[in-house]
């Protein structure tokens, strides 16, 4: 967790948070019960819950192929600190992905040792999902 000495009546910063996911375009929706525009929307809707609460936050979409994933999620990781960090749903949840998930995961154990992990079911609870792993809520 990052540690600020603040001057006397000073108001701690945000909480810095990386949100993991899947591009909507690079998922295969042809079986899901969703549109992409459905998905974009509803991916932009978690992004700003996450903002307006006060979340200093990064969007950080990837693709499925587990090499170039890591990449992103390395080279995100690199502006750090980070206080935590969310990994999808569509990541964790599909066994297909499963590579990509370990890839991650160990990539943010490497890079950003203090951060703490959340996981969303879905883009509508990302917030609720930070909410949970961070403590008190600097963000609000």
């Amino acid at each position: 967790m990052m540690v600020v000495d603040l001057p006397p009546g000073g108001t701690p910063p945000a909480f810095r948070v990386l949100l993991i996911g899947f591009s909507p375009a690079s998922v295969d929706l042809s079986a899901a019960p969703i549109s992409l525009a459905t998905l974009e929307t509803q991916i932009a809707d978690g992004d700003a819950a996450v903002a307006s609460a006060g979340y200093d936050s990064v969007s950080c979409q990837i693709g499925t192929d587990p090499l170039d994933g890591e990449a992103a999620v390395r080279g995100e990781l690199a502006r750090g600190p980070w206080d935590a960090v969310m990994i999808g749903g569509g990541v964790r949840a599909i066994p297909a992905h499963t590579e990509l998930f370990e890839r991650i995961v160990n990539t943010v154990h490497e890079l950003a040792p203090e951060a703490r992990f959340a996981f969303n079911s879905g883009p509508d609870t990302t917030l609720d999902a930070l909410r949970r792993v961070l403590p008190g809520d600097r963000a609000q």
